[in-house]
């Protein structure tokens, strides 16, 4: 059972046209990464999918194209624990996953081999952002303690379960919390009151996709594992070093360098002239046209950088389209961290290079720079020659004079 009804709203304004679960992670999202786990270690499982009760028009295309999966949706309560008061009760054990988040196969299948039911943690530098575990000398559960300026370990919720049929009992007494939800959290804290619940620690890579940096460094975390496979056409006079994945369909043209790390998605076009640097993902059905360089960003699919451009550290959604000589800062001048707007809260990053979070649908004209940190929203139009320093507002009309 997967998750995957949350909003993403640190996520915007990439999330205003898809779901957070439909994340790129190089060719496929973090929902069917999961996916993709579960199916090859569990033998024709039955898996429900949680979503919106009402879905946006964007979102509807990106969770109708799971196959072999039911769909459920999540009515009045909120939260994660609202979520499940919606689906079917089991007669068998039942693991539950939260969509959004990035992990190893391995550590699902640590929680899916326990005998007993289990839960993931995480170790994390900053558990008081999350949910973290109070454990006894055994090494199971006692409680979750949610948003703790006193967490009382570093070994937080991972957001995979394996659970009894008799979970749902205590589902179905939660009350509402302070957050004005259902937690599913403070389920689990009362279920492991009379039931065993294993911590099953894992070393792996964990990360809760849940601010837009995130998304280049989960990527980065994927790119690491890769091994270099060349499916499409190669022009000549191009250069490929290190590890890099063309799809089939792409074509790199002539005098165009590529340094792996990096990702190309399926029938997208690079160059000629162009420079893409290491840690750098380009979704399918993209362009990448001449005389541009990219450097550790995420461009996702059908979106059009055509020439004289630099994009830095940035991610890129969906149907873009630059203007020739649009050009993202990264850096400050004075090269400190760089901080973004998060629901109204002005948030480190912890990047001295990041440059622009673009949401889908955005176009810019001839001659635009966008300064590091800066946020534009889908559907936005930038005049030319304007110098964006704020974040731009999802459909606004930005630098007409």
């Amino acid at each position: 059972m997967l998750l995957a009804a949350g909003k993403g709203e640190r996520l915007e304004p990439i999330t205003d046209t898809r779901p957070k679960p439909f994340i790129p992670i190089l060719g496929e999202t973090l929902i069917e990464r999961t996916l993709r786990f579960v199916r090859e270690l569990l033998q024709n499982p039955d898996i429900y999918v949680i979503i919106p009760d009402q879905l946006e028009k964007s979102y509807e295309a990106f969770f109708y194209k799971l196959n072999n999966v039911r769909f459920v949706k999540q009515g009045e309560r909120k939260g994660t624990g609202g979520a499940l008061f919606y689906v079917p009760k089991f007669s068998d054990d039942i693991l539950i996953i939260y969509g959004d988040i990035y992990t190893t196969k391995e550590s699902i299948e640590a929680v899916i081999t326990q005998e007993e039911s289990a839960i993931l943690g995480a170790e994390v530098p900053n558990p008081g952002e999350y949910g973290s575990l109070m454990i006894d000398e055994g090494g199971y559960l006692r409680g979750i303690i949610e948003k703790s300026q006193s967490p009382p370990s570093n070994l937080i919720n991972g957001g995979i379960f394996k659970v009894t049929p008799d979970f749902f009992e205590f589902v179905d007494k939660l009350q509402i919390s302070s957050r004005g939800e259902y937690e599913l959290t403070d389920a689990l804290t009362n279920f492991s009151r009379r039931n065993k619940v294993k911590v099953v620690r894992t070393s792996a890579v964990w990360k809760d996709v849940g601010r837009p940096w995130d998304i280049i460094e989960v990527n980065k975390t994927e790119l690491n594992g890769i091994h270099g496979s060349v499916m499409g056409n190669i022009e000549s006079n191009v250069m490929i070093k290190g590890e890099v994945v063309i799809e089939e369909g792409s074509i790199v043209r002539h005098g165009s360098v590529i340094e792996g790390p990096v990702y190309i998605g399926k029938n997208s076009s690079i160059g000629p002239n162009a420079y893409i640097r290491p840690y750098t993902v380009i979704g399918s059905n993209s362009k990448i046209g001449s005389f541009v360089e990219v450097k550790e960003s995420v461009i996702m699919e059908n979106t059009k950088i055509p020439h004289l451009s630099y994009v830095g550290d940035s991610v890129i959604a969906e149907d873009v389209n630059f203007g020739a000589g649009t050009l993202i800062a990264n850096l400050r001048f004075d090269e400190r961290d760089i901080y973004v707007n998060i629901k109204e809260k002005r948030l480190n990053s912890g990047r001295k290079k990041l440059g622009a979070i673009i949401g889908a649908h955005v176009r810019t004209g001839i001659n635009v720079s966008i300064l590091p940190g800066v946020k534009i929203g889908s559907y936005a139009r930038i005049y030319p020659g304007a110098v964006v320093n704020r974040d731009v507002r999802r459909g606004e009309f930005f630098g007409l004079r």
